[in-house]
């Protein structure tokens, strides 16, 4: 799990670094991929991952699957926002990648049920749900905002 959590400390420095070179020409783009970094990636990345060893729970292939998926759809969220004002079917990485990222939640908040009732647990599906409700979301913004050529 070395690796995930290294994925989301970098990906908060690196929305940190992008942030600092944006900030004098910022783009909704700009701002929207800082927020994204820091908060998606990163912070809720560590959080699952600081709730899965918290209930001491065994990692298995499934765990490393769940988070690679949840970084791969990270990923195509991020290309098909940014690709988005360059190509209209751009927008399907979007789509993709909250699937990815939908389906990644919903096997790892599976794989923690039988852990025994906990705060941690309460607290760890919680930021699962917090993801799952959050792809729509942002999917629904993505198709509000398609003719935003403000990027």
């Amino acid at each position: 799990m070395w690796f995930f959590s290294a994925l989301g400390l970098g990906a908060i420095v690196a929305g940190g670094i992008f942030s600092a070179f944006s900030a004098r020409h910022p783009t909704r783009f700009a701002m929207w991929l800082t927020a994204y970094l820091v908060l998606i990636v990163g912070l809720i990345q560590l959080g699952l991952i600081a709730g899965w060893q918290q209930l001491h729970l065994a990692t298995s292939a499934i765990i490393i699957a769940c988070f690679a998926f949840y970084n791969i759809g990270n990923a195509a969220v991020v290309i098909g926002r940014w690709l988005k004002g360059k190509r209209n079917e751009a927008r399907f990485g979007v789509y993709i990648g909250s699937g990815l990222l939908i389906v990644s939640m919903l096997f790892l908040g599976g794989t923690a049920l039988g852990a025994g009732m906990s705060w941690t647990l309460v607290w760890f599906l919680a930021l699962i749900i917090v993801v799952i409700a959050s792809a729509p979301i942002g999917v629904i913004l993505s198709i509000r905002r398609r003719n935003d050529t403000d990027e």
